[in-house]
């Protein structure tokens, strides 16, 4: 199946990968970081969808209405490969730009993931590659586990009395996000079955994660050629059902306009807890 480019210059139409429907939960097996490829249980389905740029709409996209917002938001980071400037510099500034945009009284991070798109830069820097499947990173049952693993049970009990939510923070680090960009399902157009819950199997746990199933009235967005000094915020999982967004899906996909020699993706997403 080829990808063809859609008439409308603001919309493209390529590849995203589904998980066809069954009676069996996935699983994902994840290798230590560096050491080998994800391997996913399931039949997938490779579905050309059309994806609109929403650079031109970026601020009528919210996290609570959509799922997602954008921001542009400069760095002082050098060199994301740097865990010491990553974590120095770069969690501050990911806490100031989350507490702006949610508002939320407490931001703790706990987590980061860089993904390179080249086999042998990743190889060497010993990261992830980027996921060319339809997920959300929490579920129902993954959400408040995540509280449980991170705090003690007094400061566990505390978050789990609030209402909270996980929030990525995507970025690119390279050069322009050009080959592999990010999209991101408004969770609006969603219905609760197209979240599947899928077995996360580390070497050393067992989490849980959704992968995608299709269901007509999906919409899905990027944003062009995203660069180090633009943020591109997922809320993952939210707390409250109240009418809000509490999921958000998205997957890297091969952009069938990327021109030749454009250079491989590089990102890195930092997974933030927040509390309000």
């Amino acid at each position: 199946m080829t990808a063809q480019t859609a008439i409308n210059d603001q919309e493209l139409e390529a590849l995203i990968n589904f998980l066809v429907r069954s009676e069996d939960k996935p699983r994902v097996d994840i290798p230590e970081q560096g050491q080998g490829l994800t391997e996913r249980s399931g039949q997938f389905e490779k579905r050309i969808t059309p994806i609109k740029d929403a650079r031109a709409d970026a601020a009528k996209f919210s996290l609570d209405q959509n799922g997602f917002s954008f921001h542009q938001h400069k760095t002082d980071v050098v060199d994301f490969l740097d865990e010491v400037q990553v974590e120095s510099l770069y969690y501050p500034e990911v806490k100031i730009l989350v507490k702006e945009v949610t508002g939320a009284e407490k931001v703790h991070i706990f987590d980061h993931t860089i993904r390179i798109e080249d086999d042998k830069k990743r190889d060497i820097a010993s990261v992830r590659a980027p996921v060319e499947v339809a997920h959300n990173d929490y579920t129902d049952k993954s959400g408040p586990q995540r509280i449980r693993d991170l705090f003690d049970a007094k400061e566990a009990k505390d978050w789990l009395n609030r209402r909270y939510a996980v929030v990525n923070v995507w970025r690119s680090i390279g050069g322009p996000a050009i080959t592999t960009p990010l999209a991101v399902s408004d969770a609006s157009t969603m219905q609760s079955d197209d979240f599947i819950p899928t077995d996360l199997v580390y070497t050393d746990r067992v989490g849980e994660i959704a992968q995608i199933g299709f269901s007509v009235g999906q919409r899905w967005y990027y944003f062009s050629e995203m660069t180090r000094d633009e943020a591109l915020l997922i809320k993952c999982y939210d707390s409250v059902e109240d009418g809000r967004a509490r999921f958000t899906a998205h997957t890297a996909f091969t952009n069938p306009r990327a021109p030749v020699g454009a250079p491989p993706r590089e990102s890195i997403e930092v997974r933030t807890l927040i509390a309000f």
